[in-house]
């Protein structure tokens, strides 16, 4: 700040990189963490119907119709209206199981087993799976913190792997 020099930041720089690339296959700019004000309101113009990121230094650099932004944020404290009406918002809860009791139900649709099967294994997340989850909720303490979804995909790869080694009876 003292000097007023620019210097390229790492959105400026991934930014032209991917606009310079010559090949249209997608590609996909994901920002996780919590928004800056002053930040997020200098995205405005990529947001818009512009596509145009303008730097500080007065270059622009154009978001390609095969570029895509994704932001994954825990709240739009920070965000003006402006901002929001330009961001596609999609609030996926994980209150009430409604992740994983998704997940579940699309994994044993794709499992590949027989129709009884697949019944019984719907039974089974059904009946225990709420009740063991409380349960790790409530009296387990995790080294690195654990939300349901991991705990719940993790044991469908494990029912998966018993699948494949034929330790359970899957459609032949």
């Amino acid at each position: 700040m003292s000097t007023r020099e620019w210097k390229d930041g790492l959105l400026s720089n991934i930014m032209r990189s991917l606009s310079e690339q010559t090949d249209e296959n997608p590609k996909w700019i994901i920002f996780d963490g919590d928004l800056d004000a002053t930040w997020i309101e200098s995205m405005n113009s990529v947001m818009d119907d512009n596509k145009l990121l303008t730097l500080a230094s007065n270059e622009r650099i154009s978001l390609k119709p095969h570029m895509k932004m994704f932001f994954e944020i825990r709240d739009l404290r920070f965000a003006t209206p402006a901002t929001v009406s330009r961001a596609g918002i999609l609030y996926i809860s994980d209150s009430d199981g409604y992740q994983w009791r998704a997940y579940v139900k699309s994994w044993i649709a794709n499992v590949r087993a027989d129709k009884e099967m697949k019944e019984e294994l719907q039974t089974m997340f059904d009946k225990y799976l709420p009740d063991t989850l409380l349960h790790c909720r409530k009296f387990f303490k995790h080294a690195i913190p654990q939300v349901e979804i991991a705990m719940v995909t993790s044991v469908c790869k494990l029912l998966q792997n018993l699948m494949a080694t034929n330790e359970i009876k899957v459609l032949e």
